[in-house]
């Protein structure tokens, strides 16, 4: 009974029911209630003891947490870190490829021998081999805002890198693959060259013809005597037998006579078109040229609605290079490297 006691009161301390027993009805309880109440302590001991444990788990799981929160925390600010100094070594690049286009903040050298500090007191400036070496050798190394105004001043290279870089945005391609798709633009924008060109051949082919037709109306004997006596009907100067006695000169000198209306007349008439034609420009009219380049601009622009319209009409507005032999090179015979920008 003595050790059911000395048992009881050592687990007073987790069992409320025991404590609330009465002295007396404890000595009154008998084995088999001392043995219950052993399994309910022994019950709620191991109850405490697995609430215990958990708890144990839990703060150690949220240790670990808060361990891997530190860990990516540090790798976050070791990152945020690197990602400083590579913008501080940015940012000097920058500022050295800023200062090395500034003439103005370039090192001054003083002329020996010079007084004061003006243009000739200083030595002018010559560029290093690594700045050399970095020195622009194609139009498609250029920047987007050198294009833009290049591209507004009229250069058709500059525009043709527009239209490239244009297509790469949308198809989503190379810029070497870019060139596939600027060869159709190309065949379809010079479909009808040749319809297109026609007045202006005509008009070169007129012009070489009746130079050396007037040549050879003014001075050649025979083409001189046979339009002069059949066309119109002038006889040989006095004391002239044949034109073979004629000497070019005095050809010349004879024909002169009825070549001069018609070749004044001739120049009068292209000098009252290039009157006209320099009146036309004067108003802003467009020309012949300028309605067919507006014509081939609309055309390709219509043909592929996808691509930026003012870049594709600005680079369709030019006519292919001509050969001496009258055939035009057409942009696609170029192939990547393109027509000649003056770089």
């Amino acid at each position: 009974a003595a050790r059911s006691s000395s048992s009881s009161s050592s687990s007073s301390s987790s069992t409320s029911a025991t404590l609330e027993l009465p002295s007396k009805q404890l000595a009154a309880l008998s084995t088999g209630d001392f043995a219950q109440l052993l399994k309910l302590a022994r019950e709620e001991r191991d109850e405490l003891r697995d609430t215990l444990k958990r708890q144990g788990e839990e703060t150690r799981r949220r240790m670990e947490l808060l361990e891997r929160v530190l860990q990516d925390q540090k790798a976050d600010s070791d990152e945020l870190r690197e990602k400083i100094a590579h913008l501080r070594d940015d940012l000097k690049i920058f500022s050295d490829k800023a200062t090395e286009q500034n003439i103005g903040t370039r090192v001054r050298i003083q002329r020996k021998g010079v007084q004061g500090r003006g243009g000739q007191s200083r030595m002018a400036y010559r560029p290093g081999l690594q700045q050399a070496e970095k020195q622009q050798a194609h139009v498609c190394e250029l920047n987007h805002e050198s294009l833009a105004e290049l591209a507004m001043l009229g250069n058709h290279p500059a525009r043709r890198e527009r239209l490239i870089r244009e297509i790469m945005c949308v198809d989503q391609i190379s810029w070497s693959r870019a060139h596939e798709v600027l060869y159709e633009f190309d065949k379809y924008k010079e479909r009808y060259y040749w319809i297109e060109t026609f007045p202006y051949r005509l008009g070169i082919a007129a012009a070489i013809i009746s130079g050396a037709a007037s040549v050879a109306l003014v001075f050649w004997p025979p083409v001189a005597y046979w339009y002069g006596t059949e066309i119109a009907g002038e006889e040989l100067p006095e004391d002239t037998n044949d034109i073979s006695e004629l000497t070019i000169n005095q050809v010349g000198t004879w024909t002169w006579s009825w070549m001069e209306p018609m070749i004044g007349t001739a120049t009068f008439i292209i000098l009252c078109c290039q009157s006209s034609r320099a009146q036309m420009a004067q108003m802003n009219m467009r020309t012949y040229g300028d309605r067919v380049l507006g014509w081939r601009a609309d055309r390709v622009a219509n043909k592929f609605p996808i691509y930026d319209r003012s870049m594709v009409r600005a680079w369709s507005r030019v006519l292919p290079e001509v050969e001496h032999n009258f055939f035009p090179t057409y942009e696609r015979h170029y192939k990547v490297r393109g027509p000649t920008s003056g770089l």
